[in-house]
């Protein structure tokens, strides 16, 4: 039977799909029930022990906690450092990283040879003054 473009389900149909659901939904229901009381069992059955030890329990979960924070620490350096490692070779092979900063080899040694020029030009400056005060401490 179609009733405006639905179909409607039979009896029986209905009775088998909740039987179904009654099966199912009831196993997962008991297994939530016994896990959440052998949960509970052990809580109580461990909170004297809890209680005796938890001096020394709260210290050691500090220690815990520094130690991985401490990993954490290492591995966030060690990471930045291989990672400063890896753009440094790479901008001194001349490879462009990301898309930029490429050519750095480039403007050192252009940079380099400005300097050359700078010190060599101050050099024959500097001996130019240099007989300029012999020349003057003669007269």
């Amino acid at each position: 039977m179609e009733v405006h473009g639905k179909q409607q389900a039979s009896g029986t149909k209905v009775v088998l799909a909740a039987m179904g659901g009654l099966a199912i939904g009831g196993s997962l229901v008991f297994l939530m029930g016994f896990s959440f009381l052998a949960s509970l069992t052990l809580l109580v059955l461990s909170s004297p022990l809890l209680l005796i030890f938890s001096p020394l329990l709260f210290f050691a979960g500090f220690v815990f906690v520094g130690a991985v924070v401490g990993f954490a620490v290492a591995g966030a350096m060690a990471l930045t450092g291989m990672s400063t490692l890896g753009w440094i070779f790479q901008e001194l092979g001349g490879t462009s990283l990301l898309g930029f900063g490429g050519g750095l080899a480039e403007r050192l040694k252009e940079q380099g040879k400005d300097w050359a020029g700078f010190l060599q030009h101050g050099n024959e400056q500097g001996i130019k003054i240099a007989r300029r005060g012999q020349n003057l401490l003669v007269v």
